[in-house]
């Protein structure tokens, strides 16, 4: 069993280092000293995953609310360093939602894309075969842009998952169909695990309302299958969020099969000890701060907090850590 209560503490204070003296906080101390969109979105995620989000009331929250705000352009747009707008628009709306506010202005740049027809154009527009990981970032965040808004109602919704289960791979159960390479020969033009990374994507779409699978057998098979080939990354030195588009995407799919679900759960926890154990391997000094960058940060901690549910027994700590996809989709 490892006590995560002092990585806890490390994350504080490596949040306070990234501050910035506007409300808001920086992705990485070099950067100039104001914030920026994706360090504050990082850190609202990651004190939530904490439960240490501000009250709402308080100077803090309020602090935090506006400072999202302000990252919106007059066309409805977030933009973000390193990602396509679409990404920077969800990633800061669903901060926005775990403050219970909204955006101020409405996202009149995808008006075209809340009919059925701008929607199915879009997403086929998209490079499935190439770039699926990438690519997911805007099929997915239109999603939850548009939806945590309260821009599209409910027959929009259906359209969007209508679209994904029709264009669901029946071989792999990944998307999008024909574009997925079989597990077998690898000879499509992105790696299998990029599919996998960008399916993750439009799961927890899915996951916030209830909607099934089609093939989750196959997607079993999958992931083990990449697991056995030894393609699924395993980072044992450093930040990431690749342990957290496994590790969510596999215990969706344990949730929806009984299929090879003891090998599922195997997966996750070899996934989760390894995790535990570069956790475990971080500086404990009570002046130490983790790392220059809270987006890679914030991947692992998510990940914690679902390790934190799979294998309760192996993780010491005084609070159940916040799974954020539970509450609303996107990170």
């Amino acid at each position: 069993m490892i006590a995560i209560k002092p990585f806890m503490a490390s994350i504080m204070r490596t949040l306070e280092d990234h501050r910035a003296s506007d409300g808001g906080y920086r992705r990485r101390k070099a950067d100039p000293p104001a914030s920026d969109l994706y360090g504050t979105v990082d850190a609202v995620i990651l004190m939530y995953t904490l439960d240490k989000l501000p009250a709402e009331g308080t100077t803090a929250h309020a602090e935090l609310v506006q400072t999202l705000q302000s990252f919106q352009q007059p066309d409805g747009l977030f933009p973000g360093d390193g990602h396509p707008p679409i990404h920077g628009t969800a990633f800061a709306i669903s901060a926005l939602e775990l403050l219970d506010a909204k955006p101020l202005r409405p996202l009149v740049a995808l008006d075209a894309l809340k009919s059925r027809e701008g929607l199915y154009t879009f997403l086929e527009a998209l490079d499935w075969k190439r770039q699926p990981w990438g690519e997911s970032l805007k099929g997915a965040g239109l999603y939850a842009a548009l939806v945590l808004a309260g821009e599209v109602d409910s027959q929009w919704e259906n359209g969007y998952f209508d679209w994904l289960w029709e264009e669901s791979d029946p071989v792999t159960g990944l998307w999008r169909r024909g574009a997925v390479p079989v597990v077998a020969d690898h000879s499509g033009d992105a790696p299998l695990f990029h599919h996998l990374a960008g399916s993750f994507h439009y799961l927890f779409n899915q996951e916030y309302r209830k909607r099934p699978l089609r093939y989750p057998d196959r997607l079993a098979d999958t992931c083990l299958a990449l697991d056995e080939a030894g393609e699924l990354p395993r980072t044992t030195d450093k930040f990431s969020f690749q342990e957290l588009d496994v590790l969510y995407l596999v215990s969706r799919v344990a949730m929806q099969t009984d299929h090879r679900r003891a090998e599922l759960y195997a997966l996750m926890r070899g996934i989760g000890t390894g995790l535990l154990d570069f956790i475990e391997s971080l500086p404990k000094g009570e002046d130490d701060v983790l790392t220059e960058d809270l987006h890679a940060l914030c991947g692992t901690v998510c990940a914690l907090a679902i390790v934190q549910f799979v294998m309760p027994e192996q993780v010491d700590a005084d609070v159940e850590l916040q799974r954020v996809l539970e509450r609303r989709p996107f990170i």
